[in-house]
């Protein structure tokens, strides 16, 4: 199955999603739940208004696709905000707490490393939050 790469961003009032291999289509929603099935429904309206336009559907966008959402590191830490706290992600990814506040309202952007410590954390959290019975 075809995958279509989504990104979910904060905006101001929800998230925001934009598509990697189709830039002209955006979803936006008050949770991620619903910036989700925006999102579908936004590219079926895509496909429905190039059908009918008599254009050429991108070859991604015919038959079964899935789309796959990855969080910019912003979002993320909203969407985990009351969940997770930053001192407990701070400990699990070796992120300083304040330099999490800091990505979190947008005031830095992490480079890659950064993200890639963020996600490990949160896994880390994830595993041992399984470990217990």
């Amino acid at each position: 199955m075809k995958q279509i790469q989504a990104i979910l961003e904060l905006g101001k009032d929800g998230y925001g999603v934009s598509f990697l291999e189709i830039p002209n289509v955006f979803a936006f929603g008050e949770t991620v739940a619903e910036a989700k099935a925006d999102a579908q429904k936004a590219l079926d309206f895509y496909i429905e208004c190039l059908h009918k336009a008599k254009r050429t559907i991108p070859e991604i966008l015919q038959g079964e696709f899935e789309i796959v959402y990855q969080f910019d590191v912003e979002a993320l830490l909203k969407y985990i905000d009351g969940t997770v706290t930053k001192t407990a992600l701070a400990r699990a990814s070796g992120i300083n707490p304040s330099q999490l506040s800091h990505y979190s309202v947008g005031l830095k952007k992490p480079r890659k490393p950064q993200r890639e410590k963020i996600i490990n954390g949160l896994h880390k959290l994830g595993r041992d939050l399984l470990s217990v019975s």
